[in-house]
């Protein structure tokens, strides 16, 4: 009979054929910042911190699993679009293979040592806006600039693969963006980091469902005074489905403000986890940050587990931070089916009520039927 090996070993040994991948098709690409990073922080514990309730090593044999090159850009309007291929220059080089400033992100240093398609977009009007489709089993990676005074409207779907969206907001820019998931069979990652310069504005506007494995990662990193952050979503996860978001909002400098909301309903089997993480840096005097997440279990079996965190290190700051996890409300049923409404018809109408609160994109309505 085998014996089991230790959890250290397998995570060693993971991180090994991580770093031994050679992508073919990009000779040219320095990787070395991305393994540097895996070298030297390594792979987290499982089951601990982050990753309580998520399968990591599922996400990352699935990511060394995808060796397609999928073009995801649908459409663009008012944007330049450079495709992934063989960079001009070697600051382009640069810039593709890097995560600086993102922290420890294992997965994201992952898709930098294993991404084979993706674009760089920058948009230098106020009417700039694209359409990107599903990553389609790929590991891809798109870097977005919006260039002082311009705007940026992104329409995203994410089903199945591995994909790291870097966007870098310039003074006084705006981006909107839409991230839509729907249902997938298979094992998901997708991240999402912004940077945030000054009187810069990011609206995300997110709507999901579950998947065998999807793992959500949205960090925003607030570089710049009066800059704004509004974050809004919600999901529906059913049947065995897994769905694990976490948010990480980050103030770097002070007189900037963040508004974080987030609604989840849970039924059958199914789990959801959401993490929402406010840093306050001890420069970042006269920030405002809020958080709420609030979520619905309609079966017994189902879970949602929250864990917002504050971490605040100065004074002069106004933050709020919150989440509750229940059922519907008896008293709402009672007075719904007291109005000769039948039991489901009253339990879809709450439900869906409790999402629109705080989905409000075309997708996203779409995708959760509200």
């Amino acid at each position: 009979m085998a014996v089991p090996q230790p959890a250290n070993t397998l995570q060693g040994d993971l991180l090994k054929r991580v770093l031994a991948h050679e992508v073919q098709e990009t000779p040219w690409l320095d990787r070395s910042a991305s393994k540097s990073l895996l070298n030297c922080n390594g792979f987290p514990f499982p089951w601990k911190g982050r990753w309580q309730y998520s399968d990591f090593r599922a996400l990352v044999e699935d990511a060394l699993s995808l060796e397609g090159a999928h073009n995801a850009l649908q459409s663009s309007h008012d944007v330049d679009v450079r495709r992934f291929d063989q960079p001009e220059t070697e600051a382009q080089t640069m810039e593709f293979g890097s995560s600086d400033g993102v922290g420890d992100f294992p997965l994201i240093d992952i898709n930098g040592v294993l991404f084979r398609s993706g674009t760089k977009l920058s948009s230098i009007a106020k009417t700039g806006s694209v359409k990107v489709n599903d990553a389609n089993g790929s590991v891809d990676r798109h870097l977005m600039s919006i260039e002082q005074d311009a705007g940026m409207t992104v329409e995203e779907t994410f089903k199945t693969g591995n994909r790291v969206v870097l966007c870098h907001v310039r003074d006084n820019a705006k981006l909107e963006y839409e991230l839509t998931m729907p249902h997938g069979e298979g094992i998901g990652y997708h991240c999402l980091v912004v940077w945030l310069a000054k009187g810069s504005t990011f609206e995300l506007h997110l709507a999901s469902k579950g998947a065998q494995v999807r793992r959500n990662d949205v960090i925003v990193n607030v570089l710049g005074e009066n800059a704004t952050a509004t974050l809004s979503g919600g999901w529906f996860v059913d049947g065995s489905d897994h769905l694990d978001s976490q948010v990480y909002m980050n103030h770097r400098v002070g007189g900037s403000h963040s508004e974080q909301s987030f609604h989840g309903v849970v039924d059958d089997r199914a789990r959801s986890v959401f993490s929402g993480f406010i840093h306050i840096d001890r420069n970042a005097s006269a920030t405002e940050a809020h958080l709420t997440n609030r979520n619905i279990a309609l079966s017994t079996q189902a879970r949602a587990h929250a864990q917002p965190e504050l971490e605040i290190y100065t004074d002069d700051v106004i933050c709020s931070h919150g989440a509750t996890t229940g059922h519907l409300d008896d008293d709402s049923l009672f007075l719904l089916r007291s109005r000769g409404i039948g039991e489901e018809s009253a339990r879809a109408m709450l439900t869906k009520g409790f999402l629109r609160q705080v989905v409000h994109s075309e997708g996203g309505t779409s995708l959760l039927n509200l």
